[in-house]
């Protein structure tokens, strides 16, 4: 975490917009009294990063959050809860960077021969669910959230053979032939940039990898050219 502060106050003088393309958190969710519970404090170790992004935007940086497998129910929560307006997505969208069409998002729906996390993910993003975890409260949610990403990690993110996942350079080609230009992606842990030739048209795709092994990120630097760096300070 330390690092991440550090990155942010190395890179704020030259930041106008930040996306964070989700699973920022082990755990987020947008409970209606996040931080305070009756028994104990909740998620207090997150308000260090919390109060940096409330730095960045109340000197006019632009924050978008897209929800990850680990995110949930956040479209009202940076509002009620610290005061910011984030633009929240669920799921990906278009953006105009650079006079291109730029598809983003994170990347968790890339492959659609995962019909069962697909299926488990639609049990889990929605009104009933969302209601349960309120009521279960910051405790046993973050409990279970904690050993269910375990599960997860163990099946999906194989240290040992560290290889590009083919189905995110699969998505971002159908993207491609859809019109994009540019397909930003996160969520395989694995950072990368591939160049593509369609019809004429260069195309790009990155994987924005992560933060905690790679210490990857994505720049954008106007007009139209696009960097995939790593954050070697601290």
């Amino acid at each position: 975490m330390g690092a991440f502060l550090r990155f942010l106050d190395s890179e704020k003088n030259r930041i106008g917009r930040l996306i964070i393309l989700g699973d920022f958190f082990e755990f987020l969710f947008g409970f209606k009294n996040f931080f305070v519970t009756e028994k104990a404090p909740a998620f207090t170790d997150y308000l260090p990063v919390f109060n940096k992004l409330q730095s960045l935007y109340r000197e006019g940086i632009q924050i978008k959050y897209f929800e990850g497998n680990h995110d949930f129910f956040l479209r009202s929560f940076f509002s009620e809860q610290l005061g910011m307006e984030v633009e929240v997505h669920r799921d990906g969208c278009e953006e105009r960077l650079g006079g291109k069409r730029v598809f983003i998002a994170h990347g968790d729906l890339s492959n659609p021969k995962q019909w069962a996390y697909r299926s488990f993910r639609r049990i889990l993003k929605n009104s009933v669910t969302y209601r349960v975890i309120q009521v279960a409260g910051p405790r046993i949610s973050r409990w279970v959230a904690r050993k269910l990403s375990d599960m997860s990690y163990e099946k999906y993110h194989n240290d040992v053979q560290p290889i590009s996942p083919p189905a995110f350079k699969v998505f971002a080609y159908q993207k491609f032939l859809d019109g994009f230009e540019v397909v930003i992606l996160g969520h395989s842990h694995f950072p990368e940039e591939v160049e593509e030739w369609i019809d004429g048209r260069r195309c790009l795709y990155y994987n924005v990898g992560d933060w905690m092994i790679h210490r990857s990120f994505l720049r954008f630097i106007p007009p139209d050219r696009f960097q995939l760096e790593r954050y070697h300070g601290g």
